[in-house]
């Protein structure tokens, strides 16, 4: 910072570095459209002003041309510090400190610092003695500001350096020997270490740095985005992606499982990892053609991992790449297999042993039947009648049984009024009624949600009446509002019947369990099946009448979504609009 003419060596330099400011800065403008790319241009056009204004200076004769370069070369100086400052809280993750308040405060000294030079009242600033510059306490002061920056634009490097454990060690390193290079050049001129400026020189070696930062490390392409540091304890699998789909971090259980790309992964595009695995590739691009966060489950070789995909924002809320967490789920994927193929052997027993039983039965009722037509028929023959359709009912149950367990994979919304009438109407009711105390549209399987409906209907009147023909049984049907426990919304099957006591409330959905010599116990239990399978809670309790009430909460309401049962019609309300029973 030097008024004086330099040597023709000192003038080389600083001509080398205006010309790598240049460069630097066309490279910048071409990437202008990325992250922290503004900033930096910023930094290097502030230290190429400072360099092509000393030159100048070094060349001209004190006058008032020499005033307004050493103006404009304190301006460079202030742009190129403030800038570095910004870049520096973009790049380590701090962008929401990036705000017009902050910027406005940070740009008053440098706006001061030029005014001070041009107007230098009372020389405060600088006086030139014999042809030489003796720099005043505002010079001092603005050095100490500078100097005071800089401190926190290393600091935050170095801590940025320090926890980094990706693509961005090289960048930063880069970065950080770049910022000492040319701050402690202009440090040893300042403070009498050396009598020629050299602070070009340490700009020259900055400005090679981040060439290597930019053209080795690709500073501008690969920016941090990943706030934190993925833990090393974490037994997932974590990666981070960028926008331009480029791996640019992973964690140590992720790069285990990268074991088999040749080098560092870091830093290579996603196709190109996968480049022989193209099945898994196109899984991969399908979870980042979105922006919302996504969950697949992807074979990975023998292994299954369930992969969920969390879009990345900076802080202005830009997009800036993906959260890929991998979970192993290749144990429970077996243990799914296993169970599916347990589930089809017993349903194939069940339905082999029915077949078994039936035949038996069919021959035997042929027997029974031309026992019947004999002259003198044998009284007995009614009762092995009974028997006969007491084991059908059974045969029955048992098949129920073991296709009812099977998870309701694909529901509908069902008309919860409209279905209970139907299933009111398939099961003989006698002069038993039914009444719907509130309805609304729901998500289930509605076949399912039928025979649940009629399982319960034929409960009611079997067990909740001694009366013939159900007279005088009322059996109500309703919605459930979400419970004090969190238990979610549902509805209701009560009767006012003589109900269950309390002492049998925990056993009735247990298979077998019946308190009918006649009935077969297994009834309530598809009823439990069918809303297991669902995914819904049962319980049962006393009905406000005094009778059996049965509970299904953890119901999904089908919302504005049009019923299965639509042209029976149904009620509008939705569920919950009957709190009194919740």
């Amino acid at each position: 910072m030097s008024a004086a003419p330099g040597s023709s060596i000192v003038q080389a330099m600083y001509a080398i570095t205006a010309l790598n400011s240049v460069i630097l800065a066309g490279v910048l403008w071409r990437h202008r459209d990325r992250p922290g790319a503004w900033p930096l241009l910023g930094t290097v056009l502030g230290s190429g002003l400072w360099t092509v204004c000393g030159l100048a200076l070094m060349r001209i004769d004190p006058g008032p041309l020499a005033l307004a370069l050493l103006g404009l070369l304190f301006l460079g100086v202030g742009v190129g510090t403030m800038a570095q400052l910004v870049f520096t809280l973009e790049y380590t993750g701090r962008e929401e400190l990036i705000r017009p308040p902050i910027l406005a405060a940070l740009s008053i000294e440098p706006v001061l610092v030029v005014f001070t030079v041009i107007a230098n009242p009372r020389n405060l600033f600088y006086a030139l003695s014999d042809g030489t510059v003796e720099w005043g306490p505002a010079f001092w002061i603005h050095t100490t500001y500078s100097y005071v920056v800089l401190a926190v634009v290393t600091v935050l490097i170095i801590e940025f350096l320090v926890r980094s454990r990706s693509l961005y060690r090289g960048q930063s390193a880069a970065l950080l020997a770049g910022t000492l290079a040319a701050w402690v050049g202009n440090a040893a001129y300042v403070f009498g270490a050396v009598d020629v400026d050299v602070s070009p020189i340490g700009f020259a070696v900055a400005g090679i740095l981040y060439a290597v930062a930019i053209l080795r490390y690709q500073l501008v392409d690969v920016v941090p985005i990943a706030r934190d540091r993925v833990l090393d304890t974490v037994t997932d699998a974590v990666f981070v992606v960028d926008d331009e789909d480029r791996l640019i971090d992973a964690n140590p259980v992720g790069r285990r499982l990268l074991a088999c790309v040749d080098g560092s992964p870091i830093g290579t595009g996603v196709d190109s990892l996968l480049a022989d695995r193209p099945a898994l590739g196109e899984e991969v691009r399908a979870l980042t053609a979105t922006r919302d966060p996504a969950e697949r489950e992807l074979a990975v070789g023998d292994d299954y991992y369930l992969v969920r995909t969390t879009p990345i924002e900076d802080g202005r809320d830009r997009h800036a790449g993906w959260l890929f967490v991998a979970r192993e789920i290749t144990e429970r994927k077996r243990r799914e297999t296993r169970l599916e193929r347990q589930n089809e052997r017993l349903a194939e027993f069940a339905n082999i042993v029915s077949h078994d039983l039936r035949n038996p039965l069919t021959v035997a009722g042929g027997h029974l039947q031309l026992a019947r037509e004999a002259d003198d028929p044998d009284p007995h023959l009614d009762e092995i009648e009974r028997s006969h359709e007491r084991m059908e009912t059974i045969i029955e149950d048992v098949l129920a049984l073991a296709r009812e367990g099977r998870d309701v994979t694909d529901t509908e919304p069902v008309d919860l009024a409209a279905l209970a009438d139907r299933a009111w109407a398939s099961v003989d009711t006698g002069d038993a009624t039914l009444a719907i105390d509130s309805s609304a549209p729901i998500l289930a399987d509605p076949d399912r949600l039928w025979r649940l409906l009629e399982n319960l209907f034929r409960n009611s009147l079997e067990h909740g009446t001694d009366r013939a023909d159900g007279a005088d049984l009322e059996v109500a049907v309703g919605t459930l509002g979400d419970a004090r426990d969190g238990s979610g919304a549902g509805f209701y099957v009560a009767d006012d019947g003589v109900g269950i006591p309390s002492s049998q409330c925990d056993r009735v959905f247990e298979s077998g369990y019946t308190t009918d010599g006649d009935g077969t116990g297994f009834g309530l239990s598809i009823v439990e099946e069918i809303a297991t399978a669902h995914d819904w809670t049962s319980a049962v309790a006393e009905s406000d009448a005094g009778g059996a009430r049965f509970e299904f909460r953890g119901v999904e309401p089908a919302g504005d979504a049009t019923p299965a049962d639509a042209d029976v019609g149904s009620d509008e309300s939705s569920i919950g609009t009957d709190p009194s029973r919740s």
